[in-house]
C-alpha cells in the first residue's frame, strides 16, 4: 500500500472492513462547518471512485453500532491525526480541523487502492516541517485560469501541502499600470480573493509573492516605467525569452515609490501574515545608473539598503517578510544588516546541490526555507529524476541545518512550455519528504506510487515513462530558443545522443498513447504528456537537420523532408495550443508560437 506522504507510524492488522452503500459519514459533535466541507470532499471521492453515495450525518455514541466512517477532534497538535480501521469501521481523530482534513486525505489514498475492502490498520501521523509549500510561476509564459489554480490547490491539499505561492512579475492587473499588463491576460484582484478563500477551505495558506527589485523585465520595458530601469535604452532591445530580467535603479526615489504602490494594492488581497518580496537575481545592479553610488558604498550595501526599505514598508502593514537568499549569499558579511526576523528562501535546483548556501544562512542564525525545484523550466518535460534527487538533497540539508520550512518551486523560464501535469510528480515527492523526511525516498517506488495515487494508473508505469522521456532530452526547448534568438548552439551537441533521444521519445510517446485510454483521472495531463513527447521528437529531428542536413533527417525518420518536418511542427503547435488553452489564459502563447513558426520558416526556405 502506498501513502504520500509516508505516515509517521503505521501498524497493519488482520481483517477487512467493507464499505457498503449504507456506510455513514458521521461527524461527531466536536466537528464544525469546516469539517463538513472536508467530509464532502471524501463523499465526492467515494462517489467517483466506488459509485457509493454515502450519507453524511452528525451525532452521539448511539451511532457506534452502525457501519460508519467517524470523524472527531480532540485538542492536540494542529496538524496531527490518528486513523484506525477495524471491525467498528473507520475512525479519524484530528488535533484540529486541519489534522482531521489530513486524515481524510490519507483515507482517500487508501480507498483509491483498496476500494471497498479496507485493511485493518492504525496510523498515527504528524508533519516534520511546519511549513510545506509549493511555488508556481504564473508570470513568464502561462497565466492559469482560476479553475486551473483551484484544481492545483486540490492536488496540493491531497498531499498535505499547507502553503502556496504564485510568482508575479507583471501578470497582476495593478491600477495605474495598464501598459504593463494590457496584453498579458493578468490575474485580477477578484480572482486572488476567490482563490485565497478556496485555499483556506483546504487548509492552505496563499502567500503573496511579488518581484520588487529584479525580474521586472516587462515593467521596465514600458513607456511608463523604463526610466526606472538600471540600464539605459532597454525599450530599444528586441523582446527575448533569453536574459529576461531587468532591475530597478535603487538610487532613484521613484523606484521605491513604484514598489510601494504595487504592495499597497497587493497586500490587502491575502489573509496570510507573510509576504515574499523576492528581490532575487538583481544582475544589473550597480552596472548602470547606480554605478557611481555602488562604486562608493559597494553593490552589496546598495542591495541591502533598497531591500530594507521594502522590508520596512511590508512590516509596516503587519506582515512577516521572506525573500530569496541568492544575492545576500554573495555578500554574507551583510546578513546582519537585514532585520533578524526576515525569512530567507535558499534555493539550489541542481541534482548535485551541495547545501553550502543553506549552511551559510544557518550559521548566521537566520530562519530559512530550503527551496528545491521540480525541474521543468526551459524543458518540454520536467527532468523527473534530476528533480527528485534535488528535492531529496535539499530536504535533507533542511533537516541538518534547522530550516523552518520547504518551498518546492515550479518556474516558467523561456515561456513555460512544460504543462502543469508534468510538474505534479516532483510536487508530490517534495510534499512527501517535507511532511516526513524519513519517509519513502526510493525514486522507482515513488514513481509507482504517484502513478497509482495521482493518475489512477494501476499498471503503475506512467511516471516512470515520464522519467524516461525527460532523460531523452539531449536538446530541448531552451536550445531551440537560444538558437532562434541568439544564433547559439551548445558545444556538446552529439548526433548519436540526439538520435537515441529521438528514438526513446518516440517509444515513450507510443506507450503514453496506449495508456491514455485507461487513465480517467486528469485526462488533460495525459494529453499534455503526449504533446510533450511529440515536441521532443520534433526538436530532435530539427537539430539532426541543422547539424547534418536533409540526409540525416531522412535517416532518422523515413520519408521526412524539411518541408514535411515543417508540416509536423505546425500540426504539433496546433495541438500544443489546444492543451494550453484548456488550462491557461492566452497570455504569452503567441510568443511560444513565434519560435515554432520561425523553425518552420527555416525548414521551408533553406536550400
Amino acid at each position: 500500500m502506498y501513502i504520500i506522504p509516508t505516515p509517521y507510524k503505521v501498524i497493519l492488522q488482520e481483517g477487512i472492513f467493507k464499505l457498503r452503500p449504507d456506510t455513514l459519514l458521521l461527524l461527531e459533535v466536536s466537528c464544525n462547518a469546516e469539517d463538513l466541507k472536508a467530509v464532502q470532499l471524501l463523499k465526492e471521492e467515494i462517489l467517483i471512485e466506488l459509485g457509493l453515495d454515502l450519507k453524511i450525518n452528525k451525532g452521539f455514541k448511539p451511532f457506534e453500532k452502525l457501519s460508519a466512517i467517524r470523524l472527531s477532534k480532540v485538542e492536540g497538535e494542529k496538524e496531527a491525526y490518528k486513523l484506525s480501521i477495524n471491525e467498528k469501521g473507520v475512525q479519524i481523530i484530528g488535533g484540529s480541523s486541519t489534522g482531521l482534513f489530513y486524515g481524510l486525505q490519507t483515507l482517500r489514498q487508501i480507498i483509491r487502492q483498496q476500494r471497498t475492502s479496507l485493511n485493518y490498520m492504525m496510523i498515527e501521523d504528524k508533519p516534520y516541517f511546519k511549513h510545506r509549500g509549493f511555488y508556481h510561476d504564473v508570470t513568464r509564459g502561462k497565466v492559469p485560469t482560476l479553475e486551473t489554480l483551484k484544481l492545483l490547490v486540490d492536488r496540493l491539499a491531497y498531499y498535505k501541502i499547507n502553503q502556496f505561492q504564485l510568482y508575479i512579475e507583471h501578470t497582476f492587473a495593478f491600477k495605474g499600470m495598464s501598459e504593463v499588463w494590457v496584453d498579458k491576460d493578468p490575474l485580477t484582484a477578484e480572482e486572488i480573493l476567490i482563490l485565497d478563500v478556496y485555499c483556506k477551505e483546504r487548509h492552505i495558506e496563499l502567500i503573496p509573492s511579488l518581484s520588487t527589485f529584479g525580474h521586472l523585465y516587462e515593467v521596465l520595458r514600458t513607456h511608463s516605467f523604463t526610466e526606472l530601469c538600471e540600464l539605459e535604452h532597454v525599450r530599444e532591445e528586441p523582446y527575448l525569452f533569453t536574459g529576461r530580467n531587468h532591475t530597478l535603479n535603487a538610487t532613484d526615489v521613484r523606484s521605491i515609490e513604484l514598489v510601494k504602490n504595487m504592495l499597497e494594492q497587493y497586500i490587502p488581497l491575502f489573509r496570510s501574515d507573510i509576504f515574499n518580496i523576492c528581490c532575487d537575481e538583481t544582475f544589473e545592479l550597480g552596472k548602470g545608473k547606480s554605478k557611481a553610488y555602488a562604486d562608493k558604498v559597494g553593490v552589496g550595501k546598495l542591495y541591502t539598503q533598497f531591500l530594507n526599505q521594502i522590508v520596512e514598508f511590508v512590516k509596516g502593514h503587519g506582515k512577516k517578510v521572506m525573500f530569496w537568499s541568492d544575492v545576500i549569499l554573495h555578500h554574507p558579511e551583510l546578513l546582519n544588516e537585514i532585520p533578524e526576523d526576515v525569512i530567507g528562501l535558499t534555493w539550489d535546483y541542481l541534482s548535485s546541490a551541495d547545501g553550502e548556501g543553506i549552511r551559510t544562512i544557518a550559521k548566521a542564525g537566520r530562519s530559512q526555507y530550503v527551496c528545491p525545484g521540480v525541474g521543468g523550466w526551459s524543458m518540454m518535460m520536467n527532468l523527473v529524476g534530476n528533480a527528485f534527487e534535488n528535492i531529496r538533497r535539499m530536504v535533507a540539508y533542511g533537516v541538518e541545518n534547522g530550516a523552518i520550512g520547504v518551498l518546492n518551486t515550479d518556474w516558467g523560464d523561456f515561456g513555460h512550455v512544460n504543462f502543469l501535469g508534468n510538474s505534479i510528480p516532483g510536487m508530490a515527492y517534495g510534499a512527501g519528504l517535507s511532511w516526513n523526511p524519513n519517509g519513502e525516498k526510493d525514486f522507482e517506488t515513488m514513481y509507482e506510487a504517484i502513478s497509482l495515487l495521482e493518475f489512477g494508473d494501476h499498471s503503475k508505469q506512467v511516471v516512470g515513462l515520464l522519467h524516461k522521456l525527460s532523460a531523452s532530452q539531449n536538446v530541448g526547448w531552451c536550445e531551440l530558443v537560444r538558437w532562434k534568438e541568439k544564433g547559439e548552439h551548445p558545444d556538446w551537441l552529439d548526433i548519436d545522443k540526439i538520435l537515441r533521444g529521438y528514438q526513446v521519445a518516440t517509444q515513450v510517446g507510443e506507450a503514453l498513447v496506449d495508456l491514455s485510454g485507461e487513465l480517467k483521472r486528469y485526462p488533460i495531463d495525459m494529453k499534455g504528456f503526449i504533446v510533450a513527447a511529440k515536441g521532443i521528437q520534433l526538436i530532435d529531428l530539427f537539430y539532426l537537420y541543422l547539424i547534418k542536413g536533409e540526409e540525416m533527417l531522412e535517416g532518422a525518420e523515413e520519408g521526412y523532408t524539411p518541408w514535411k518536418l515543417a508540416e509536423a511542427f505546425e500540426e504539433w503547435i496546433y495541438e500544443f495550443q489546444n492543451v494550453w488553452r484548456m488550462q491557461n489564459k492566452e497570455s504569452e502563447l503567441a510568443k511560444v508560437r513565434e519560435v515554432v513558426m520561425y523553425v518552420c520558416h527555416i525548414l521551408r526556405t533553406s536550400k
